[in-house]
C-alpha cells in the first residue's frame, strides 16, 4: 500500500472509500449502540459482586460501548472490501477476532479495577492498530483497508460520549427506613460494618431515613455483597424498568429496625 502505482481516478475513489468508512462508521455505531443495549444488563449482573453497582455499571457501559465501536468500524470497512471484490472473508474473521479480543480485554481490565474510559482508549487504540496490520498480512484490499482507517477517527467521537455518559449525574443509593412496630429483621448491619458507619454517620439520616451514595464510595463492592446476599440488587441505572430486581429487607442497627432499599438515579 505503497500508493506508487496509484492513479488519480484511483486516488479519488480511495478518497472516497475514506469517506464512506467514517459515515459508515458513524451511522453503523448508532445502530450498533442500541442494538447492544441488552448487553448491559449482562455485564452488570456479571460483575456486580466483585465491583459493586456504580463500578459494575461503568464496565457494563464501557463493554458496550467499545464492542460497538469496533463492529461499526469494521462493517464499512467490509463492505468496501466486498465491493471491491477482495477477500471478505478473510477480512471478516481478522474483524472479529479483534472484536472478540478488544471485548475480552475491556472485561478483563474493568473487573481488576482499570479506569473504564481509559481501559476503552487503550483497547480502541489496540483493535485499530493490530487490526490494521492484520488486514495487510490477509491480503485485503486498498478499498477496505482505506475505509479501516477513514472509519477509526469516530472512534474518538464515540469516546466522547462515553465520558459524557460516565460523568453524568447517575447512581445509586442505599436507604434505611424505620420499619413498622412487629417487623421481622432477617439481616443485622454488624455484618456490614463500614457501611453502617458510613449510612448512619453523622449528617446521613433525615426525619429517621438514612441516606448514602455508593458510587465512588470506597466500600461500594463489600455493601452490594451485603445487599445481595439479602435479596436485594440494585436496579441498573440504564434499565431500570427491564424487571424485578428485588425490593427490599429489614436489618437492625443499634436495636432498631430498618426497611433497606437501593435506589437508582438518573436517567
Amino acid at each position: 500500500m505503497d500508493g506508487s502505482d496509484l492513479t488519480p481516478g484511483a486516488v479519488l475513489a480511495l478518497t472516497g472509500y475514506g469517506l464512506a468508512g467514517l459515515v459508515g462508521t458513524v451511522v453503523a455505531a448508532v445502530v450498533v449502540l442500541f442494538a447492544l443495549q441488552p448487553a448491559q444488563p449482562v455485564v452488570y449482573d456479571a460483575l456486580y459482586r466483585r465491583l459493586g453497582p456504580w463500578t459494575a455499571t461503568s464496565a457494563a457501559t464501557v463493554v458496550q460501548f467499545g464492542a460497538a465501536g469496533a463492529l461499526a468500524v469494521s462493517i464499512p470497512a467490509l463492505a468496501a472490501e466486498h465491493l471491491d471484490g477482495g477477500r471478505t472473508e478473510s477480512v471478516a474473521a481478522v474483524l472479529a477476532a479483534g472484536t472478540l479480543a478488544l471485548v475480552a480485554a475491556l472485561v478483563v481490565g474493568v473487573a481488576f479495577g482499570a479506569p473504564a474510559l481509559l481501559a476503552t482508549a487503550a483497547a480502541d487504540v489496540l483493535f485499530v492498530v493490530a487490526a490494521f496490520l492484520a488486514l495487510g498480512r490477509v491480503g485485503a484490499s486498498r478499498a477496505g483497508r482505506v475505509a479501516f482507517v477513514g472509519g477509526a477517527p469516530a472512534l474518538a467521537l464515540l469516546l466522547v460520549l462515553l465520558a459524557v455518559g460516565l460523568g453524568w449525574g447517575g447512581g445509586y443509593d442505599v436507604v434505611a427506613e424505620p420499619a413498622p412496630d412487629g417487623t421481622e429483621a432477617t439481616a443485622d448491619f454488624a455484618d456490614a460494618p463500614d457501611l453502617r458507619d458510613d449510612l448512619f454517620g453523622p449528617g446521613a439520616c433525615e426525619g429517621g431515613a438514612c441516606r448514602l451514595s455508593l458510587r465512588q464510595y470506597e466500600n461500594e463492592a463489600a455493601a452490594g455483597r451485603f445487599l445481595d446476599d439479602n435479596g436485594v440488587r440494585c436496579p441498573l441505572v440504564n434499565a431500570p424498568g427491564d424487571r424485578d430486581w428485588g425490593g427490599s429487607f429489614v436489618a437492625t442497627h443499634a436495636g432498631d429496625r430498618y426497611r433497606v432499599t437501593c435506589e437508582a438515579y438518573g436517567d
